[in-house]
């Protein structure tokens, strides 16, 4: 489930599309029998100084630290395979293992599949323990924030990717918070498997209507240039002011009895960004996917890897691939994004839980599902649906969900209902209350208070 950018790569993905029922092979080479199911985790961090709690260049500059000197590092010394592009890393790779870099330098790490809870939690503790110690041997720290709390996206360079060359200018027309989005943001997603077409478009269902209730109990982006910003999800609001061509909630998907075919058919009207030819990024801003497959582009025939990257470029909160991906969370402490898998595992991979998630939010309009969305990004588990309050939603989810688990995997769920049952108020009040208080606005407290502590062998 590692989102590689730009397809699979494979033998396949480099044959020319004859039609439109060729897009859904995407879809269809995803599927397989319950017993095979697994999940992946990716889980974006910020990188900052531990003195100022600035973010953090990719580019090496003098002695200051870098994320570039970091990936060099993390390939010298820990035998990571690392990918360069133009002379610069700009990714790693290892045992399956993938980490990537967001445009403003922040760090993904991409996991494996996994068919179990512990197994993935194994993979990101085994991460974590070293990145954050040659973070620190640096001077700096990963913090997992929804938003750079204290550098406005303005101050952040660019990652030197070509791909970012293409995306940045387009989408600066589509949205005014685009670049901020692009360099400022950091979330987690999660990836979830299917048996059929009829299993997939369930999922995706159900994702996409209570996507907005765990980004409330997730919300974790209240502060920016070193103060307050009036958001319980400052990262979820700067989606919403993206492209509205790719971003959002989607409509259609909530319709019960939907098939690939209507994703497809979204996606096919999106305006592309670009293919990639021989290693050359060719910018298709301008036209959709319906158009490219309509006559080409300057002699290009579409391939079904331009079909696979195309999809990659959809940001909507759950997004239909050869996979199901939900991506409405901030990022946060590594606990509570393993808890999301756990959530995210119990409620979509049990039929019972899965009705019944989608029980209790079926009746909302489209006009209601939209409105509750953007009451989340300010209010988070203060928001409302239908009159409902999130927080009594989220304490249903997380019911569905350890009925979901195997009891062996329960424990992992224990962040959400610390939040949902005896905190009752989302990551940003509590990160606010520090902040304001025992931290007394101090940006090394910040970071130190945090960055992960490393983590026993």
């Amino acid at each position: 489930m590692s989102t590689l950018f730009g397809g699979s790569g494979d033998r396949a993905s480099e044959t020319p599309i004859r039609g439109e029922e060729d897009l859904l092979l995407t879809f269809r080479s995803g599927e397989k029998p319950a017993e095979s199911f697994g999940i992946g985790i990716e889980y974006e961090r910020l990188p900052v100084s531990r003195e100022t709690g600035l973010a953090v260049p990719y580019a090496k500059r003098s002695v200051s630290p870098s994320v570039e000197r970091f990936l060099e590092t993390m390939e010298e010394r820990h035998e990571w395979r690392a990918e360069r592009e133009a002379g610069h890393v700009i990714a790693l790779e290892k045992e399956g293992t993938r980490v990537t870099l967001e445009p403003g330098a922040q760090v993904e790490l991409s996991g494996r599949v996994h068919r179990d809870l512990a197994s993935a939690r194994e993979e990101v503790d085994r991460f974590l323990r070293v990145s954050d110690e040659v973070a620190a041997s640096q001077g700096f720290a990963f913090i997992g924030l929804g938003y750079h709390p204290f550098t406005d996206f303005t101050q952040i360079d660019w990652v030197p990717k070509g791909r970012y060359r293409i995306m940045a200018p387009y989408l600066a027309t589509r949205g005014h918070l685009a670049h901020g989005m692009m360099k400022g943001t950091a979330g987690c997603q999660v990836n979830l498997d299917f048996a059929t077409e009829s299993d997939a478009m369930e999922k995706l269902r159900v994702a996409m209507a209570i996507s907005s209730i765990v980004t409330a109990m997730c919300a974790n982006s209240p502060l920016s240039r070193g103060q307050a910003n009036g958001f319980a999800s400052l990262r979820s609001h700067i989606w919403l002011h993206t492209d509205p061509d790719r971003c959002g909630v989607l409509e259609f998907a909530f319709r019960e009895g939907d098939r690939y075919a209507d994703y497809a058919g979204y996606a096919l009207d999106v305006p592309m960004l670009f293919v990639v030819r021989e290693g050359r990024w060719i910018d298709m801003t301008g036209r959709t996917f319906r158009s490219f497959l309509a006559g080409g582009t300057a002699g290009l025939t579409p391939l079904l890897s331009d079909w696979e990257m195309h999809l990659t470029t959809l940001f909507p909160e759950a997004r239909l691939k050869a996979y199901v991906e939900v991506r409405g969370s901030d990022s946060g402490s590594p606990d509570l994004i393993l808890a999301q898998a756990a959530l995210w595992k119990g409620l979509l991979y049990d039929g019972r839980a899965r009705a019944r998630a989608w029980e209790l939010v079926r009746g909302a309009s489209f006009a209601d599902r939209v409105s509750f969305h953007r009451a989340v990004v300010r209010r988070g588990l203060r928001a409302r649906l239908s009159g409902v309050e999130a927080l009594d939603l989220a304490q249903e989810l997380v019911r569905l969900a350890e009925g979901g688990l195997e009891r062996g995997e329960i424990p992992h769920l224990e962040p959400l209902r610390r939040i949902a049952f005896e905190e009752k108020r989302s990551p940003a009040e509590t990160l606010l209350d520090l902040w304001r208080g025992e931290w007394g606005r101090d940006a090394r407290r910040l970071a130190a208070s945090l960055a992960p502590a490393p983590r026993a062998a």
